[in-house]
């Protein structure tokens, strides 16, 4: 009687089979892999969207603070410009105290900061020197509103000479809160005429 030798190895059904498994959870590491990618990208730019907007809002609050606020008592005719605070634009001479976007740190003449665009789409642009530069992106209506106190506020502000104003060296110190605010955040920054040697004159200027 003859016997029938073991046979070894898979038959060609087999090892399809075994094929179409092993395929088949290739293409599940790979789905999983790819999403997973995605989403650690997806994360990585809002990661950096964040990071971009706290750099912007940064440089707005630094804008804001060095917004030169003269004493009325200390303006000279046809040298001194008074700031011009609007709802959609606020124009005024600043001394930036740092470095930012829109211009290098120290006396950066004339500020022009605007609110451009419409609806969704709009932007916070300062123009300095002839040269424009984007500083924040807005989301949704927004608007520059101002304080003396910090507690009442209204969309206008001047420190222009006031009729019947006493001009001389000494004047009292001035202080105005700027805020800009859009659907989704709140900027609050102080401006003050700081040291009186900043603002103060002798007596043969006036």
């Amino acid at each position: 009687m003859q016997h029938r030798a073991a046979r070894a190895g898979f038959s060609l059904i087999e090892a399809l089979v075994v094929l179409a498994i092993g395929g088949m959870a290739l293409a599940i590491v790979f789905s999983i892999g790819i999403r997973a990618g995605d989403a650690g990208f997806g994360l990585g730019r809002r990661a950096m969207d964040a990071s971009d907007a706290d750099v912007a809002i940064s440089d707005v609050r630094a804008i804001l603070r060095s917004v030169a606020v003269r004493p009325p008592q200390t303006f000279l005719a046809e040298t001194d410009l008074p700031i011009s605070g609007a709802a959609a634009l606020l124009e005024a001479d600043v001394v930036m105290e740092r470095a930012t976007t829109c211009a290098p740190q120290g006396y950066s003449g004339r500020l022009l900061l605007s609110i451009e665009g419409q609806g969704l789409d709009q932007r916070l642009v300062c123009t300095i020197g002839g040269k424009r530069a984007e500083v924040l992106a807005i989301r949704g209506p927004a608007a520059f509103s101002y304080s003396t106190d910090g507690a009442t506020w209204a969309p206008t502000y001047s420190n222009a000479p006031r009729r019947g104003s006493d001009f001389g060296v000494r004047g009292r110190a001035e202080v105005v809160w700027i805020r800009i605010g859009d659907a989704q955040r709140d900027v609050i920054e102080r401006a003050s005429s700081g040291r009186p040697e900043l603002w103060t004159r002798p007596s043969s200027d006036f």
